[in-house]
């Protein structure tokens, strides 16, 4: 890819606000630029790149020389970008990613696919989707590189739009303006304890929740969300006790009965099965979670890409549709914290 010269006079990104001004561009110089601001300094991303820091400064300066603006802010702790910066970056990721797609694409007619799939999934969806979706990809697909990121829904939003995505799972409640979405299915949400806090079949009415001191994700992840959502419309005070982000600490702390969280079954089915964990059905009314599948509707897809949304899909459904196990004890009772 080093060494091709474009010319744009018009947006480059399809379905974009933004227009460029015409300019004439190397693109290695826009790959080394974003490689320059992944890594947030000139010593590591010229030793990635494998060129001298000279010579990577002098690009970048290039660059800065050629658009008429500065690019980047530089310091002993490294560099960052400036707000012009940060716009190139975000769509010199999408026009970097447009240039390998067209390659595959163009080597690939007639030939098994081949290149790099990202996939971003929330933390939630990790333990049940990630062993056999990479089984699904090895076998079909060997010369298919699939790379995931685990993340917040907010990030996963985030970094589809900039281009370090290219496939999302997401919670309904994001939104998905400039993105082809597909659901995937639907999903109770549980009020989930130590083992024994809940007996079987246990049930907590939505209005009680306020009883329970709960262990939160951050307000921008996409649970935390639906379960503020559902619990505005029912004028029900949660006791948010702690707010953690890391999903296996969060599920620590539930374990040793420090509290309780509140998640779809995908996120705890482990330590169900495993008695480490119990749970309680939420009624009148109960939560629901949407789960969609996201691209950017800017970017063609690959068969690489397709085939990675289709197994998606199918493991995901199947799981949702599976019986979830039982857990031990006398048949329903509600338990108040």
């Amino acid at each position: 890819m080093a060494g091709e010269t474009f010319h744009a006079e018009k947006p480059i990104i399809g379905d974009t606000s933004i227009t460029y001004w015409y300019f004439c561009m190397d693109s290695r110089q826009l790959r080394y630029f974003v490689k320059t601001l992944e890594v947030g300094s000139l010593t590591h991303a010229a030793q990635a790149l494998h060129i001298a820091q000279s010579a990577l400064s002098r690009h970048m300066r290039n660059l800065e020389d050629e658009l008429g603006v500065r690019l980047l802010t530089r310091s002993k702790q490294g560099v960052e970008a400036t707000p012009q910066g940060a716009l190139l970056l975000e769509h010199g990721r999408n026009i970097l990613r447009q240039f390998e797609q067209a390659r595959q694409e163009i080597m690939s007619l007639g030939a098994e696919p081949f290149g790099e799939v990202v996939l971003g999934i929330p933390a939630t969806v990790s333990p049940i989707l990630i062993r056999p979706l990479l089984e699904a990809v090895g076998q079909a697909m060997p010369k298919v590189a699939l790379r995931i990121i685990e993340g917040m829904s907010g990030h996963l939003l985030e970094w589809l739009h900039s281009g370090r995505l290219d496939i999302a799972v997401l919670f309904d409640v994001m939104p998905k303006a400039g993105l082809n979405t597909s659901v995937i299915g639907q999903e109770p949400i549980y009020l989930v304890g130590a083992a024994g806090k809940f007996k079987a079949d246990a049930e907590v009415p939505l209005r009680e929740l306020g009883n329970y001191p709960l262990i939160t994700p951050g307000a921008k992840h996409g649970i935390s969300m639906l379960i503020r959502q559902a619990a505005a419309r029912e004028n029900v005070d949660l006791q948010i006790r702690v707010e953690v982000d890391a999903f296996a600490e969060m599920i620590d702390l539930v374990r040793q009965g420090l509290g309780y969280t509140m998640l779809a079954r995908m996120g705890f089915h482990r330590e169900l099965k495993a008695g480490k964990v119990s749970l309680a059905h939420i009624v009148d009314p109960p939560i629901l979670r949407t789960l969609v599948i996201a691209t950017p509707k800017a970017r063609p897809q690959s068969p690489a890409t397709q085939f990675v949304i289709d197994s998606t899909i199918r493991l995901l459904q199947a799981f949702i549709d599976a019986e979830p196990p039982a857990q031990p004890g006398p048949r329903r009772t509600r338990k108040r914290a």
